[in-house]
C-alpha cells in the first residue's frame, strides 16, 4: 500500500491563527447571567472573561486589556456605575454597558457623562446584547 506524500515547498510557509473579535468583560453576580452572556459572547467570536462583583472586574480590566465591559447595576462590593466610572477613567474609550432592572432619568444622565455607553433593561432579548455589542465596537467608541 502507498503512503500518502506531502510536498513542501522550500521556503517559510506561514497559517494564519483565527483570530477572535475582541476581549469582553462580564461582570455580573448572578452565575446564570454570566453563563448566559458569556455562551452568546463566544458563539459571537468574542473571548470572554467573566467577574463576579465590581470590585474584582476592577483589579482583572487593570490586569488585562479589553475592547468592552458589559456590567450588572446592582452587586456587591462595587456596583456598575462605580465600576464603569472607574473603567472610563483609566480606558475612556472602551465602551460599557450596563444591565438593569429598571431606568429613571438620573440614570440618563449618566449616558450624557460619558459614564456609560448603553444601558440595557432586564428582561434583555439576546439579540439586543448582540446589536448593542456590535454597534458600540464597530463605532470606534
Amino acid at each position: 500500500m502507498l503512503e500518502p506524500e506531502i510536498v513542501i515547498e522550500n521556503g517559510l510557509h506561514t497559517i494564519p491563527l483565527l483570530a477572535k473579535r475582541g476581549q469582553l468583560l462580564v461582570v455580573d453576580d448572578d452565575r446564570d447571567i454570566q453563563m448566559l452572556l458569556s455562551r452568546i459572547l463566544s458563539v459571537m467570536d468574542y473571548d470572554v472573561t467573566v467577574s463576579d462583583n465590581g470590585l474584582e472586574a476592577l483589579r482583572v480590566f487593570l490586569a488585562g486589556s479589553y475592547d468592552l465591559v458589559i456590567t450588572d447595576f446592582h452587586m456587591p462590593l462595587m456596583n456598575g456605575w462605580e465600576l464603569s466610572h472607574f473603567v472610563k477613567k483609566q480606558s475612556p474609550r472602551t465602551p460599557v454597558i450596563i444591565i438593569m432592572g429598571y431606568c429613571d432619568d438620573k440614570h440618563l444622565e449618566k449616558l450624557n457623562m460619558n459614564c456609560v455607553d448603553a444601558i440595557i433593561l432586564k428582561p434583555f432579548r439576546l439579540q439586543e446584547i448582540e446589536e448593542t455589542v456590535q454597534r458600540l465596537l464597530n463605532s470606534g467608541t
